[in-house]
């Protein structure tokens, strides 16, 4: 995918809103103190990085395609960048705080791998956003456009990979974007349903290493 192009879907009005959406509900799942360390795996072109850039965190933005890495740098935000696979990740374990994977998860065959991978690196938490197969948007997006190729998960789905993760992770799951359009009505419904529904388009999953105490929520984030 051109980068360039890649990156402009954000600066569009349902792009904007739909990221939005995202960001908020992984920040309240993860409510990070500032200056904890964060890898976002599959980064692309780094928009979720520099937003946890911005959020306070210390971001390495991890990608395998050396286009994506290079605009990414020349974009800013105060990430560090590295190229590397998400099933062979080239770092030390119990390197960073937080690892995330932002929808990039849903474009690796060997999920259950990369998760393993993100678990060995992590030493409190490890958060996915994925494309939920329980929703209104896989009705009417998979498969098509840049959805093309995207595997669609379950809640039963990540319980299966976790099972495989040593020492076994507390699995925490939420959703966002319940109607695929950003219109006056989807914005409604968003702000209406809780965020423990399992049917948004987005499914937040946080992956926790039971020796790590979790802090609730903080106030919501727009």
């Amino acid at each position: 995918m051109n980068p360039g192009k890649y990156e402009a879907w954000y600066e569009t009005a349902r792009g904007s809103w739909i990221a939005g959406r995202e960001f908020g509900l992984m920040m309240r799942l993860l409510n990070p103190p500032a200056g904890a360390s964060l890898l976002d795996v599959g980064c692309g072109t780094g928009h979720f990085s520099r937003r946890f850039a911005a959020a306070g965190l210390r971001v390495t933005g991890l990608d395998p395609d050396p286009a994506m890495l290079d605009y990414a740098r020349g974009l800013g935000g105060g990430v560090d960048y590295l190229r590397g696979t998400a099933t062979a990740l080239p770092i030390d374990d119990n390197a960073y705080d937080y690892v995330t994977a932002v929808t990039s998860l849903c474009f690796i065959a060997d999920a259950p791998g990369a998760l393993r991978e993100m678990w060995r690196v992590a030493r409190r938490t490890v958060l996915l956003g994925l494309l939920n197969r329980r929703s209104l948007l896989y009705r009417q997006k998979h498969g098509r456009g840049a959805y093309q190729g995207a595997r669609w998960d379950t809640p039963a789905d990540i319980r299966r990979w976790a099972r495989q993760l040593k020492p076994a992770p507390r699995i925490m799951m939420r959703s966002a974007i319940f109607l695929p359009g950003s219109d006056a009505v989807a914005r409604v419904a968003e702000a209406m349903l809780p965020d423990v529904l399992p049917w948004g388009g987005f499914l937040a999953v946080l992956l926790r290493q039971p020796d790590h105490e979790y802090i609730p929520y903080r106030t919501e984030i727009k």
